[in-house]
């Protein structure tokens, strides 16, 4: 099976350039804050797996510059450790702005409650609440296998690979060590191998091919694997879909930065979609947009820490 997609480092080449250009663009467009306002950014360990604090900063600097942009307010990005670790640091001050996974916000919130969310952080195609009655975007995650195939069950994948696509989101690798395994196993011990596809599309392309039993695939991915091959698609089915997640979130610990301050952040990001330099930053980081924070968020919160309890 072939389909026409654009090389791996062809894209990674543009993807390069494009950060680099807009970087440029953004520093000498930013402004400081009033009176040299210098916020302190702390991001969850999770975001940046397996990835230093120096590449870190380097791959952040175009969302550095997007939020120097829209806010007038200069900002320093810090690697903020754990949930728990970047909580006490908003908590203590030493961090002004935090931004979590919306799953480990929820963590967060069970040992500092103070916490709260200022924005969230919506990715491309995620599905909304307000489809079926009420509330804001969410993340799914959902175990795709082939649609003729023998697996009825999770427990039917016994001894098989299984992918997980590079630079999978969070929650899909959460639901793979919780759901996708039984209880009191773990994806190494269930499944033969965890095979790391380049992205999406070739991880269900592997399991049309036979190469691979199933894959965890974001909804957002595979919503977009959908609509851009039908005939393909056709040949899996998703076989457990997770609950649903929050959406990341950009979090504050009430009386660390005014709420002059807030407010301008919270408008700033808001509107970033609105400029084709924000969009196009937003789309290197999958972003679709900063939106404001839901009425039914504090409940998602409560239902993800209660089905997906910190890890010990």
């Amino acid at each position: 099976m072939k389909r026409t997609r654009s090389y791996f480092w062809i894209t990674l080449f543009l993807g390069l350039f494009l950060t680099f250009s807009l970087f440029h663009f953004f520093t000498l467009s930013s402004v400081a804050g009033e009176n040299g306002s210098l916020i302190r950014i702390g991001l969850i360990r999770s975001l940046f797996r397996d990835t230093s604090e120096p590449l870190m900063q380097v791959i952040m600097r175009p969302f550095k510059s997007l939020m120097e942009a829209q806010t007038g307010v200069q900002g320093q990005l810090v690697a903020g450790g754990d949930a728990n670790d970047l909580a006490q640091r908003l908590k203590s001050g030493d961090c002004q702005l935090g931004i979590f996974h919306g799953f480990e916000f929820a963590w967060a919130r069970q040992t500092v409650p103070e916490l709260k969310p200022l924005l969230i952080a919506v990715p491309p195609l995620a599905p909304s609440r307000m489809e079926r009655g009420g509330g804001g975007p969410y993340l799914r995650a959902h175990l795709v296998v082939a649609a003729e195939g023998s697996a009825k069950s999770v427990a039917d994948l016994k001894g098989q690979v299984i992918a997980l696509p590079y630079m999978s989101r969070e929650h899909c690798r959460l639901f793979l060590e919780r759901r996708c395994v039984p209880p009191g196993s773990s994806p190494a011990k269930f499944f033969s191998r965890l095979a790391i596809p380049r992205d999406a599309a070739d991880a269900i392309d592997d399991i049309i091919a036979g190469t691979t039993a199933a894959a965890v695939i974001d909804d957002g991915d595979l919503e977009s694997y959908r609509s851009q091959y039908p005939e393909y698609f056709a040949k899996v089915k998703v076989l457990l879909q997770s609950e649903a997640f929050p959406c990341a979130v950009i979090a504050y610990y009430p009386g660390k930065l005014s709420q002059a301050l807030l407010d301008r952040f919270r408008e700033g990001m808001l509107s970033a979609k609105d400029s084709r330099q924000g969009r196009q930053v937003m789309q290197l980081c999958r972003i679709s947009s900063f939106e404001e924070v839901p009425d039914d968020f504090d409940k998602m919160l409560v239902d993800i820490a209660k089905a997906y309890p910190p890890r010990k």
